[in-house]
């Protein structure tokens, strides 16, 4: 008698431990889940999407919509732009070429883009911190112009220390231009703002990377991309440009700027949207070009997270992803036009990392890295947790929203 007491009891302890532990993670995820509505409210983004894979499993994924009249609901079909992202993806496709050591880092990019031979360097005075807005990649002006004296290579523009800004007129040229190749000429007659190797200045750097990729794969940045990394990882929406069939599922682009506010179908704004998508361009920028859904970057993340291995096809080596997670170049104040708002992060190669994470004790741990997008979108992998976020949305807006995004996660993981 005293044995079935016994067992009911210890019964109702482990019932009880195994709702308090469903109710813990609901309570949990709904925390996540209150983030993205109040993105929404507050009107930082439209429609959003929250990926959470750790430990070789579905974490957490989400999507809150706004119902909005002119928004989309976000799907498995639905198409967002990387802008910014995109540079990881051109940085990953650099690495394919140096393991197949058909590149070097260190050669000169004239070997490459023979305009870039007889570059000219601007001598500018030393600017305040305060002078420069975060993470400032526009180009200041000097009537003082030179020769440069160093060589640019390879991994400078790798880890945005070639010198270069992103020219006010450069979306504006990307899209008169008829391929790379005459890009790259147009590039090649602005002046650098320091000389190459000496600075961290975010710019158009992977754009040019894009170039240097076709010249050494003899192939179209896009199609070598297509072949060598999108194919492998079954990343089949992802490209350069919209079908008539991809428009249809192309999230409409939210904005709350001082000059616009609400969503626009069109997808062009008053600075940087300018880019048409058109799927006859051939001038693919590796910047800031791609288009992609959320379970295809998700892809992608899986590769990284898993040390260059995706289902057990070997795209880059784990001694790559070392070597992208290094350090290059200080994160702000000691790389004065770096990141304001990542404090204790340093700059590897087209990606922030982590350095010391007491400084901003947002709950994550040293070591994750990542990169986001003009139109925030916004991934991180983490390897101590073996874990990797995602966050989806076009839009622009008043305020950031990677700082509160790690919080916010970490306060469910942790």
């Amino acid at each position: 008698m005293h044995t079935k007491k016994k067992v009911v009891v210890f019964l109702l302890i482990i019932n009880t431990s195994c709702n308090n532990i469903i109710e813990s993670n609901l309570s949990h995820k709904q925390t996540l889940v209150n983030f993205q509505k109040e993105l929404i409210n507050k009107e930082i983004t439209g429609s959003n999407e929250i990926v959470i894979f750790k430990d070789d499993s579905l974490f957490y994924r989400h999507t809150e919509n706004t119902n909005n009249k002119y928004d989309k609901k976000i799907n498995n079909e639905t198409i967002f732009a990387l802008w910014s992202t995109s540079k990881v993806v051109t940085t990953i496709g650099m690495f394919i070429l140096e393991e197949k050591n058909l590149i070097d880092f260190n050669d000169p990019v004239s070997k490459y883009i023979p305009s870039f031979s007889n570059l000219n360097c601007m001598n500018i005075k030393k600017q305040k911190n305060a002078d420069f807005e975060d993470g400032d990649h526009y180009c200041l002006s000097s009537d003082n112009v030179y020769p440069c004296k160093n060589q640019m290579k390879i991994i400078d523009l790798m880890s945005h220390r070639s010198g270069f800004c992103t020219p006010e007129n450069f979306y504006v040229d990307a899209v008169k231009a008829d391929n790379l190749e005459e890009l790259m000429e147009i590039i090649s007659k602005h002046p650098l703002q320091y000389e190459p190797g000496t600075k961290y200045l975010y710019g158009v750097n992977q754009s040019i990377l894009g170039r240097v990729i076709e010249v050494v794969s003899n192939m179209q940045f896009g199609e070598f991309l297509d072949e060598y990394l999108f194919t492998p990882l079954d990343m089949n929406s992802t490209k350069f440009y919209l079908t008539k069939e991809d428009k249809i599922n192309f999230q409409p682009l939210f904005l709350n700027t001082p000059s616009i506010k609400g969503f626009l179908q069109d997808g062009i704004t008053s600075r940087g949207n300018i880019l048409t998508y058109d799927q006859n361009d051939k001038t693919n920028l590796g910047a800031e070009g791609l288009l992609t859904t959320t379970s295809d970057f998700m892809n992608f993340c899986k590769m990284l997270v898993n040390n260059g291995v995706y289902q057990g096809k070997k795209i880059i080596s784990p001694e790559s992803i070392k070597t992208m997670t290094r350090k290059y170049s200080e994160g702000y104040p000691k790389e004065d036009r770096s990141y304001q708002n990542q404090l204790g992060f340093y700059m590897g190669l087209s990606v922030y990392v982590l350095e010391d994470p007491k400084i901003m004790n947002q709950g994550a741990p040293k070591g994750i890295y990542g990169w986001g997008g003009l139109q925030y979108t916004e991934f991180w992998i983490d390897p101590k947790n073996s874990m990797f976020v995602i966050f989806m949305t076009r839009s622009q807006s008043y305020k950031g929203i990677l700082d509160d995004l790690i919080r916010t996660v970490y306060k469910v993981v942790n």
